[in-house]
């Protein structure tokens, strides 16, 4: 195989909010140039006078920009001033910290603070926040075109809600269908119709009477096609549910003894506004915490359940591919002892039943299985009558059997679509989480330049693999896949950015310090979140596939990621570029990890490496 050498050509040579390197102006420049802003604080403790400092700036701000809340302040926020400081403040713990600071005086141990910014500064401030509105409203017409609507409305409702928070609100604007429009009003629209666009509707109702259980299954399509991804809650009849996420068109809800199991209708409120998410990015946060937010109404559903309800139905398991054409993959050897163990599990699963099933399985697949399946609630879903048989390498993959996952230690549930791999003894050997069918088609489009039928499925099976190895906290595999002399560069919002050893030059932005990784500290880095934590899930929002030039299969992946586990969660975007040409051994050479965009939009990806 050929030598492959990565140097970087472009990357780290940005910056998000760059301000001029000129020396710090005097004291009397700042307070009579007219040209700054500026507080002051006064304490015997350094950090409280800075608290003050920057409080004082706050108010300052405030008063420059009142003029442009006039005709905004709400009913319960009274006086403009109030509403004012109240959307000032939501860039104080994130833009403003970053304020210049001049310390004035520590006379017999008093100390005099000075914070204060550039009115070029407070623009270029207004300015980028203006940016990530449209970032969000541009990842939110691009989720909603792949029927990913939990990801619309919340990048719709996190740009509505930091627009609420730009003097300029009711003047920004952005290209839509109809051409430029004022987002204070657009982005309202585009949720609302979102909602009236989205059909829910009762499919099927599964009862126990023995144990005082009742399901109703969900069939959610937006425009008449199956949603890939939606948050719902709804009303258990003696509180709100955990929030669950649904996936393809398949939602759940279920009741538990008698008083739930009699309702005489089930009550939906789809999530829009993400709060839990929040932490992901601060400025957001700030705004919910300190401005009224926007209320949808249409975000309720009420179904009345039928009085009768149809008896369960037991779906035979067939294989069919309704959406992907592998045809040479599809002429599965064996098929019917494939199909009868699936059920086999299908039904354990069901009855929780596990010991039942274990000779199915390899070792490591039972260990799999347990890890993801058996120290859990998952319930399989009914609509397991379009799987998916695919031969790949003497191996059999079945695809994509819906499970609805409760973990304990979780305020969330969550609905998965899970792949069995059968060895070429057709034992399981592996279970997965699959990859959405929007990526999957992506792939598949490709060009025959871009790869045969078969490296199309080993890169989405990488990808399976790869995601479901840190549900599973798979150190083993995941240490396994990255080649050692690996490139690991990871992302951390810090307030000023750094070199790598000194050799990129100015790494990131002004907010984002990066860091250089062996494969061994990277490893062991993992080795201490995995033992923190129950359960890790990951989550692709988006991905783009490209492949180097050439016949060598290395292919570069850029990925937005939702993280999130028992005790932390985050989003960013990540890149791998990867090598199959030993498709049983692929190998990582390239991770990196950003946890906001480049400032002209982009992320790190295979332009930025120079191959050999």
């Amino acid at each position: 195989m050929k030598q492959i050498l990565f140097i970087f050509i472009t990357l780290f040579f940005i910056s998000i909010n760059t301000y001029s390197q000129e020396p710090q102006p005097g004291v009397d420049e700042i307070q009579n140039s007219g040209n700054y802003i500026y507080g002051i604080g006064k304490a015997d403790d350094f950090d409280l006078a800075d608290d003050l400092a920057l409080e004082d700036l706050i108010g300052q701000i405030s008063v420059n920009v009142e003029s442009y809340f006039v005709n905004r302040m709400t009913e319960e926020d009274g006086d403009v001033k109030s509403f004012t400081e109240s959307i000032v403040k939501t860039y104080s713990n994130i833009t403003l910290l970053e304020a210049d600071r001049i310390l004035i005086s520590d006379k017999r141990g008093r100390f005099e603070v000075m914070r204060y910014i550039s009115r070029i500064q407070l623009d270029d401030i207004f300015e980028n926040r203006a940016k990530k509105i449209k970032a969000y409203v541009k990842a939110a017409l691009l989720a909603e075109q792949d029927l990913r609507i939990g990801d619309a409305l919340k990048n719709y409702y996190w740009g509505l809600v930091l627009l609420q928070s730009h003097k300029d609100c009711d003047k920004l604007s952005y290209s839509l269908d109809d051409g430029e429009q004022l987002l204070i009003a657009a982005i309202p629209n585009r949720i609302n119709n979102i909602f009236s666009d989205l059909d829910i509707s009762v499919s099927r109702i599964e009862e126990n009477d023995t144990e005082k259980y009742k399901a109703v299954y969900l069939d959610v399509s937006y425009n008449g096609e199956a949603v890939e991804n939606l948050d719902y809650v709804f009303w258990t009849g003696s509180g709100p549910s955990n929030l669950v996420g649904m996936r393809s068109g398949i939602a759940i809800v279920e009741f538990f003894g008698d008083t739930e199991c009699n309702l005489a209708e089930v009550k939906i409120n789809v999530e829009y506004d993400y709060k839990h998410k929040t932490a992901n990015d601060l400025e957001v946060k700030e705004v919910f915490d300190n401005i009224k937010l926007p209320k949808f109404s249409r975000a309720s559903y009420t179904l009345p359940l039928p009085v009768d309800a149809p008896e369960e139905i037991m779906v035979d398991v067939v294989a069919h591919t309704k959406k992907l054409d592998f045809v040479k993959l599809n002429e599965v050897s064996k098929s019917g002892k494939v199909r009868k163990d699936v059920r086999y599990i299908i039904q354990a699963i069901d009855n929780r039943q596990y010991n039942t099933i274990e000779d199915l399985f390899t070792a490591d697949g039972w260990e799999a299985f347990n890890k993801l399946i058996g120290q859990g609630n998952v319930k399989v879903m009914p609509s397991f009558d379009t799987l998916h048989f695919i031969n790949l390498n003497d191996k059999v993959m079945v695809r994509s059997i819906p499970m609805k996952f409760d973990y304990s230690t979780t305020n969330r549930d969550f609905v998965e679509q899970v792949v069995f791999t059968f060895n070429e003894d057709l034992k399981v050997e592996a279970v997965s989480f699959a990859v959405s069918d929007k990526a999957i088609n992506d792939i598949v489009s490709k060009s025959d330049r871009f790869g045969s039928v078969e490296d199309k499925y080993h890169l989405i099976n990488f990808m399976e693999h790869y995601k479901t190895a840190y549900c599973l906290k798979r150190l083993d595999y995941i240490e396994s896949i990255f080649a050692d002399n690996a490139l690991i560069i990871v992302g951390h919002k810090v307030k000023a950015a750094e070199p790598i050893e000194g050799m990129y030059g100015k790494v990131g932005n002004d907010r984002v310090k990066y860091i250089e990784l062996s494969k061994e500290d990277y490893i062991e880095r993992l080795q201490g979140v995995f033992s923190s934590n129950e359960f890790v899930n990951i989550h692709f929002e988006e991905n783009i596939v490209k492949k180097v030039n050439g016949d060598s299969k290395i292919y570069g992946i850029q990925i937005k990621q939702d993280y999130y586990s028992t005790h932390y969660a985050d989003k960013g975007y990540l890149f791998l570029m990867i090598d199959l040409n030993d498709s049983i051994n692929p190998k990582i050479y390239v991770r990196t990890w950003q946890p906001e965009k480049n400032p002209d939009g982009s992320i790190y990806g295979l332009s930025d490496f120079y191959i050999n």
